[in-house]
């Protein structure tokens, strides 16, 4: 497992918070505070920040360098996105409190800005107000990412609309014994 380090140089990451949906709506003050919750590492080119499989332990916001997140099954691998400064990664697993879907390594050496699992469940205890905001933002976060998910099927279904195994026009017919019981 990595080690994080604490975070040295808050005034470089300020101005990266501000811009991150995940702190939208915070005051400076909140901004300052979370500063003193978060860590940073740094990665080297090819190296996992987590593989699939693994147990969830941070959020992770890229600072600098690019990180592919992949997604792997039988041989197959599909990046699902490529990310850059500013972008978080890790929240669904998190959140979910299940095991990585996906698989995060870098491009490039990457430094990263982590909020740790334990450090969060310590900010609900000493900030409560701070923590609501913060998971209010995940939330939408999860929900903006849900919904271009959605729209990705839709594209998917509308290029594959002649093939009849791809598509499914009608709902499946309720099953009333199970309603009944």
């Amino acid at each position: 497992m990595k080690i994080f380090l604490p975070l040295t140089d808050a005034e470089s990451v300020l101005p990266i918070l501000s811009d991150i949906p995940l702190f939208g709506g915070m005051s400076d003050r909140q901004l300052s505070e979370i500063l003193e919750w978060l860590e940073r590492g740094v990665f080297a080119q090819g190296e996992y920040v987590f593989q699939k499989g693994d147990d969830p332990s941070h959020i992770y916001i890229v600072k600098k360098g690019k990180i592919d997140l992949l997604i792997t099954d039988q041989g197959i691998i599909l990046q699902k996105k490529s990310l850059a400064g500013g972008d978080c990664f890790g929240l669904a697993s998190l959140m979910a409190m299940q095991r990585h879907a996906s698989t995060a390594i870098t491009r490039e050496e990457s430094e990263v800005i982590v909020l740790s699992k334990q450090a969060l469940l310590r900010l609900q205890k000493v900030d409560s107000e701070l923590f609501s905001l913060l998971m209010m933002n995940i939330a939408r976060e999860l929900a903006r990412r849900l919904k271009l998910t959605d729209g990705i099927l839709l594209h998917y279904i509308q290029e594959h609309k002649e093939d009849p195994q791809a598509v499914r026009r009608d709902p499946p017919p309720r099953d009333e014994t199970k309603i009944s019981q």
